[in-house]
C-alpha cells in the first residue's frame, strides 16, 4: 500500500497532541517509505516554528523552540533513514486538478487552498492511502475516493 501524509499527520506524529497515539500507531503498522511533497515538508517547517512564534507571543497553544527543535531532528533522522520519501509530483498536473477540486469543494466546505493542494498531489501520485487529521481533508479525499486514515 502507498501511503501519503500531509503535515497535520506529521504535526501529530512529532509533537503531542490528540491524534498522535493514531499517527503513531499507523506509521508503526506501515511499510516505509510514506510518501509526501515538498510541499509538505515546507508546511510541517514553517508550521512548527510558527508555533514558537505562537508561544513567543503569549498564545498558550504555541511551542517553546526547544520543543519544536527536537521534533524537527527527528523529523530529519526518520527522513535520512528512509520512513519519509519526498515524492516527485507533475506540479502542473497537481495544480489543475486542485483548481478543479477547488470548483467543486471550496464554495461548500471553505478548503484552504493547501489543502486542496495535498489532495491533488496524492491523485497525481496514485496513492492508496491519504493520512491526515484535517476533517475538510478528510471529507474530500473521501469524496474523491480515496482511502483516509481516520
Amino acid at each position: 500500500m502507498i501511503s501519503f501524509a500531509e503535515t497535520s499527520f506529521l504535526f501529530a506524529f512529532y509533537f503531542p497532541r490528540d491524534a498522535s497515539e493514531a499517527a503513531i500507531g499507523k506509521v508503526q503498522g506501515s511499510v516505509p517509505p510514506i510518501r509526501i511533497s515538498a510541499l509538505v515538508k515546507y508546511e510541517f517547517l514553517q508550521a512548527a516554528w510558527f508555533q514558537v512564534w505562537l508561544r513567543e507571543k503569549g498564545q498558550s497553544r504555541g511551542m517553546n523552540q526547544s520543543d519544536v527543535q527536537s521534533g524537527l531532528a527527528a523529523f530529519e533522522t526518520d527522513f535520512e533513514q528512509g520512513l519519509w520519501n519526498v515524492a516527485q509530483v507533475d506540479w502542473d498536473g497537481a495544480l489543475r486538478n486542485a483548481e478543479t477540486l477547488a470548483v467543486n469543494y471550496t464554495p461548500r466546505y471553505g478548503v484552504r487552498a493547501l489543502d486542496l493542494l495535498h489532495i491533488a498531489v496524492a491523485q497525481e501520485l496514485g496513492v492508496d492511502e491519504f493520512l491526515t487529521f484535517d476533517a475538510n481533508q478528510r471529507r474530500i479525499a473521501e469524496a474523491e475516493g480515496m482511502k483516509v486514515l481516520i
